[in-house]
């Protein structure tokens, strides 16, 4: 079977979005299928634009997007992606489309051509994008424009096999917006890679790990004044541990205006998995910091999972109500704390710090947990099962 993958970046990325595909396209390929990935590539890194191959399957960042949040911009990255997209369905000649969205407006031109070229697809529904393109809008007609391309995405979904969900939050979210055809297909981590070490290393320092993007809606200065807040109380052997893209510039230069630049780590992108997972098993802490967008009451991060595999527990900001804090307080994996609050973070991490016992008992919990429901490779085992089974009825 030949299987195209579309994915809005330029592949591979550091992002979560790529590992689940990655990891479903290996799995794919080490079955025998025949896998593409066709990715993007923005004027801002031109030199992302690129044809290779990894593994078993190749990767073309064949698809230009300009990479700006405006409804002009995502019409003319629609354009663009539309047009590559049929170039592509054409010429591959694919038994099976998958289109990963977010970023929706890359993802809006691909799901067009393969609905106009009649090409079967699959929708993977990452995140609610849509609201958050609206959540982000400032202006009456920017609302206007992706309510408006909410609801066409609604017809574009419908069309397809099916639409792969990543939470049961945003299976119903995507219900209540008359969107049926939904599968359960979550994110999760390779526990043969993110696991546990057999033997840590004793450190005086307590290290937080933040794995991930950096900026945005992960509210990394909050944790930098919470670890002050510590620092002013005596607790000085404290270090935040970075790792990931964004814009580290603005907050390395928030630690140094606090003055504890030397509590504040920054290890860059590890694209080795098995160099995070050592990273990840020496931290005493996993660290979720999300902003106060309710969007988020319905997601789970890719960097839960892998802080969970690797047996250390996990400090959130989050709101009661979401996914992520019912899982971690039901599994009692960990700390959830109410976004944006620098006090209550500096409390959570004040807890943790001085409660060893609790660290040893909630990351074996959270191990469990993954173990037992968020195995990665079970979970691509399912996927790939259901996509050959689609296959099997298309034929």
């Amino acid at each position: 079977m030949k299987i195209l993958f579309f994915l809005g970046s330029p592949n591979p990325s550091p992002g979560a979005a790529w590992t689940r595909i990655e990891f479903f396209a290996k799995r794919l390929s080490e079955k025998g299928h025949a896998i593409e990935v066709l990715g993007s590539f923005s004027y801002k890194h031109f030199s992302d634009r690129s044809v290779r191959k990894q593994g078993n399957f190749n990767i073309f960042n064949l698809i230009f997007n300009i990479g700006l949040d405006h409804p002009l911009a995502f019409i003319l990255n629609g354009i663009v992606s539309f047009v590559a997209s049929a170039l592509f369905l054409v010429s591959r000649k694919p038994h099976l489309a998958v289109v990963s969205v977010p970023p929706g407006d890359v993802g809006f031109g691909s799901l067009v051509a393969c609905s106009l070229i009649r090409v079967k697809y699959v929708v993977d529904y990452r995140d609610e994008w849509e609201d958050y393109a609206i959540s982000l809008s400032n202006s009456k007609i920017r609302k206007k424009f992706y309510h408006l391309i909410k609801r066409l995405s609604v017809n574009l979904y419908l069309k397809s096999q099916v639409v792969t969900v990543v939470t049961p939050n945003i299976i119903r979210s995507l219900r209540d917006r008359g969107v049926s055809n939904l599968m359960l297909v979550p994110n999760g981590a390779d526990i043969k890679t993110f696991r546990p070490l057999a033997n840590k290393k004793n450190d005086e320092v307590f290290k937080i790990i933040h794995s991930g993007g950096i900026g945005g809606f992960y509210r990394l200065d909050i944790a930098i004044r919470a670890i002050r807040k510590l620092r002013e109380i005596g607790i000085k052997n404290i270090k935040l541990i970075i790792v990931g893209v964004g814009e580290i510039e603005k907050i390395l230069s928030i630690a140094h205006e606090l003055n504890i630049e030397e509590a504040v780590e920054y290890r860059g992108v590890i694209r080795d998995k098995k160099k995070l997972a050592e990273l990840i098993c020496e931290a005493d802490v996993g660290l979720i910091p999300y902003d106060d967008n309710p969007l988020w009451k319905n997601s789970l991060p890719a960097k839960f999972f892998e802080y969970c595999a690797c047996g250390i527990p996990v400090i959130a900001t989050a709101y009661d109500d979401s996914l992520l804090a019912k899982l971690i307080r039901e599994y009692e994996i960990g700390l959830v704390v109410p976004p944006i609050d620098d006090r209550k973070l500096a409390e959570a991490i004040n807890k943790i710090y001085h409660s060893q016992e609790f660290r040893k008992l909630a990351g074996k919990r959270a191990r469990n947990l993954v173990e037992k429901q968020f195995d990665r490779n079970k979970i691509a085992e399912e996927f790939t099962h259901f996509l050959e089974a689609c296959y099997s009825d298309v034929n």
